[in-house]
């Protein structure tokens, strides 16, 4: 399949564009969840016993069973939550807590000041290893891990104190990379290393003179399973407070996905998954409005590979709303379909409510995750508020393939890149509350 025709967009026009999607989300995720569930997945008779076989990680042959520790289903992992939990010490918290204080003691309390601190600032001889060790078992082991006992309750009425000791945690396991970009009514673009995700992030941030989009309903309606943007290794997400309903947070396995199209004797899907030059997918506008080509447009379309073979390695991202935005093929929408359902099927993904406290740490090239719909309480107490960084880990040794995900606007080692000089913010409290940038001695 070709690049699109409408391939220049100009800036206005992809603000327009980016609005009505947003606006439409619900009506688009309910379109997506229609279409689903009217879907078959219809297996081909193939010799299972025959199928090739390859892996681990590191020496994957394209279109082969891939042997490996990813290759895992939720049936595999009932009743053995302590297979993929840790949970934090006494004497884990006490000194992630005293590093946190120690910092807090030399005056830093601004997201300026936070930037400049490395895992030198943050002493964790006995915490450490153990994140290495989990940072280790994301990257080669299973793709995931939960992390319990985060000291939430002991930073209450310290967001400061909150901020500083998830930060610590990521500098411990490798570089913080821009996971979010923005822009102002001006268009001047702005990066985030930490974020919050939570209900109508960003309305108040629209108010205060930015043009991002309003929000409110896609912070609480359900996701499907997807890949996040900017070729990242190291996703976190840290519950801080959990709605009164709803929220459940989801995994799958990729490779597992994978290695089921083969034995289902779909390898013309997978085939399809992992076909270059033919999935080409809309850029979002705020992070790509301000790369102008000589006559001030931009390109409004990339390629990437959905299943990317590279250098030994199965790197897949997933991301079905793009997929609505562009012309599919019936080979190219089956194969979407098909991941899908085996995605949602409960017998391969594993399903969390995420307690204030819980850490959840996902392997982006190979872990799909999703979210259901949320049922937030009036006060801010009740509603679900998460916190996310994204980190290249000291532990991957997986190189990056040239079509895993969105590649434009991407650092070669993943997260977005922001023109030279702009802001980088680091802010401690969500954009949509209080003076819309972030900032705020309480709640």
């Amino acid at each position: 399949m070709a690049p699109p025709e409408s391939d220049a967009v100009d800036f206005q026009q992809a603000q327009q564009v980016g609005t009505f999607d947003t606006q439409n989300y619900q009506t688009r995720i309910k379109e997506y969840y229609r279409k689903l569930d009217g879907f078959k997945l219809t297996p081909k008779h193939v010799d299972i016993s025959r199928l090739r076989v390859s892996g681990p990680q590191g020496k994957v042959e394209p279109l082969t069973v891939i042997d490996d520790p990813a290759d895992w289903k939720a049936a595999d992992l009932q009743g053995r939550e302590d297979a993929y939990t840790y949970q934090l010490t006494t004497q884990d918290v006490a000194e992630l807590t005293s590093a946190v204080a120690n910092v807090k003691s030399t005056g830093v309390s601004t997201e300026e000041e936070i930037q400049k601190l490395t895992k030198e600032d943050f002493p964790l001889p006995h915490l450490r290893p153990k994140l290495l060790e989990i940072g280790r078992e994301v990257n080669s082991g299973k793709g995931f891990h939960l992390v319990r006992g985060f000291p939430v309750e002991h930073y209450k009425q310290d967001r400061l104190g909150l901020v500083l000791a998830f930060w610590a945690l990521g500098l411990h396991l490798g570089r913080p990379l821009i996971s979010q970009t923005d822009y102002k009514a001006d268009g001047t673009v702005f990066g985030s290393i930490l974020n919050h995700v939570t209900d109508g992030r960003f309305i108040k941030a629209k108010q205060e003179g930015y043009t991002n989009i309003d929000r409110s309903k896609i912070d609480i309606t359900r996701l499907a399973f997807h890949s996040d943007q900017g070729a990242t290794d190291l996703i976190a997400l840290l519950s801080i407070t959990a709605a009164p309903g709803g929220g459940e947070s989801k995994w799958v396995s990729a490779v597992a996905i994978h290695n089921e199209l083969l034995r289902l004797g779909r390898q013309d899907l997978v085939e399809a998954l992992s076909k270059e030059k033919s999935w080409w997918t809309p850029r979002k506008a705020n992070q790509q409005a301000y790369e102008r080509k000589p006559d001030g447009s931009f390109k409004g379309f990339e390629e990437e590979v959905p299943f990317a073979y590279h250098d030994g390695y199965l790197s897949v991202h997933f991301e079905v709303n793009k997929y609505q935005d562009i012309k599919l093929t019936p080979l190219q929408e089956e194969a979407v379909l098909a991941v899908a359902t085996i995605a949602e099927d409960p017998k391969f993904h594993l399903a969390k409510i995420l307690q204030p406290g819980d850490l959840e740490i996902i392997h982006n090239p190979t872990i799909f995750h999703s979210r259901g719909d949320i049922f937030d309480g009036d006060s801010h107490a009740e509603k679900r508020h998460l916190l996310r960084w994204w980190v290249a880990s000291d532990a991957n040794k997986r190189p990056i393939a040239p079509l895993f995900a969105p590649r434009s606007n991407v650092q070669p080692t993943g997260g977005f890149i922001v023109p030279e000089g702009s802001q980088i913010r680091l802010p401690l409290y969500p954009y949509s509350r209080h003076d819309g940038q972030g900032q705020a001695p309480s709640e």
